[in-house]
């Protein structure tokens, strides 16, 4: 992976409407924000993944896209930030351009390299998009197939009424951005395997926790957390889930300042590196595990063995869902189990590092994987109410199979 400092030309920046050139966006202050942060990855990448969505969007007929999901920015031309406001990319056949708040100018130009950067006032971009679309409807000729990803929670509804109010005509471009950001660049699959290696402190972390005698959930989700961002570049976009006793038969609870019980601890949660996410389920097993919950650990096992050694370039999704299935085979009436498999995972932005293609190892995908693909394998089973197992892994499909990126046994771990 190369991190390196931007020589590329400084994007044109420029604002939109009534906004007023800032006092303090000078020369000097935008080569400076420029070169505070150095990018994660070559100007050579951002270039072929536009190239990639370019030629989707040829194929599709499409004139350009209006990409609103953070991840897919970000992937796209490197933009990042904690503020939340609608912030989209334009990409056409040749050109980007990236609108903001003026507030956000200065993000911009630190952590990304668009072709353009148009801002608003703070309050503007707040209020209305109008401004940011109607200036992407300018560029583009009348009546341009423009696609746009409605269905994501991060495209306001309004924003396709908007463009087609501009004599836009919007496409539904089926996930488009996020299908090209299923294979992972070789630089990608190193960010995962850093994030592997806090995801592996997160584990190691939680084990020396629940040995303390007065240790909670929530204690346990702590020295996780700190963990996880000690050495980070990164936050997780989501996590750490820790449920122990009756309520790790609860699907998706998490911790309540309850002292650790007897039996599995459920954990699940990711380490990060330039956002790229690396998950695991991990259990902790305080004492001797009954046989039923042995029970939904060797289930666990089973789902996961049964995907890392069927998963590989050219096989289809359902296959491998088939092959775990039948390894599982029939559940107890108790177990709850989702009968999902995997779910790819890479670059994520909050709510969940399920930020992408809606692409899964279910029996009803029957598109083929690729090498380059990461995929969290969630195997998770929880006697209902009463205790739950998660043991999973984060593993990259390869030409001839699968390697595993995350670190450490897929078994409880004993906690004396």
């Amino acid at each position: 992976m190369g991190r390196e400092q931007r020589s590329e030309p400084q994007p044109d920046v420029a604002g939109l409407g009534e906004a007023t050139e800032p006092e303090w966006l000078t020369a000097d202050t935008a080569a400076t924000v420029t070169a505070a942060e150095p990018s994660p990855f070559t100007g050579s990448e951002y270039r072929a993944r536009l190239d990639s969505v370019r030629r989707r969007m040829a194929d599709a007929g499409l004139d350009a896209m209006v990409v609103f999901r953070p991840s897919s920015v970000e992937y796209l031309c490197g933009y990042h930030t904690a503020e939340t406001a609608p912030q989209p990319l334009l990409v056409t056949g040749d050109d980007t351009y990236l609108y903001v708040p003026d507030l956000e100018v200065g993000r911009a130009l630190a952590s990304s390299r668009p072709g353009h950067i148009r801002y608003v006032g703070y309050a503007d971009a707040l209020r209305s998009l109008g401004l940011f679309l109607d200036h992407a409807a300018g560029v583009l000729p009348q009546g341009a197939r423009v696609g746009v990803e409605a269905g994501h929670t991060s495209t306001p509804p309004h924003a396709v009424e908007i463009l087609r109010a501009r004599r836009v005509t919007v496409v539904d471009p089926d996930h488009l951005v996020e299908r090209v950001r299923l294979v992972l660049s070789d630089a990608e699959i190193g960010c995962v395997e850093r994030a592997a290696l806090a995801t592996r402190a997160g584990t190691g972390a939680a084990a020396a926790e629940a040995r303390k005698p007065d240790a909670t959930d929530s204690s346990v989700a702590a020295a996780i957390a700190a963990a996880l961002f000690e050495h980070a570049d990164s936050p997780s976009a989501w996590g750490p889930v820790v449920a122990t006793g009756n309520r790790a038969g609860i699907p998706h609870s998490s911790w309540v300042h309850r002292s650790l019980g007897a039996g599995p601890t459920f954990l699940e949660f990711a380490g990060a590196h330039q956002r790229y996410h690396a998950p695991v389920m991990r259990t902790l097993a305080l004492g001797r595990l009954s046989p039923e919950d042995r029970r939904l650990a060797e289930l666990a096992q089973t789902a996961l063995a049964a995907v890392l050694e069927t998963a590989r370039a050219g096989v289809p999704c359902s296959h491998v869902a088939d092959h775990a299935a039948r390894a599982v085979g029939r559940l107890p009436d108790d177990v709850v189990f989702h009968r999902l498999y995997g779910y790819p995972v890479g670059l994520a932005h909050k709510p969940h590092w399920m930020d992408g293609a809606p692409f899964y190892l279910t029996q009803d995908n029957h598109e083929l994987l690729q090498s380059g693909m990461v995929f969290h394998v969630p195997a998770s089973f929880r006697s209902f109410g009463r205790s739950g197992v998660g043991l999973s892994q984060t593993f990259l499909v390869e030409e001839h199979g699968t390697r595993v990126l995350t670190h450490g046994p897929a078994e409880p771990i004993e906690v004396r």
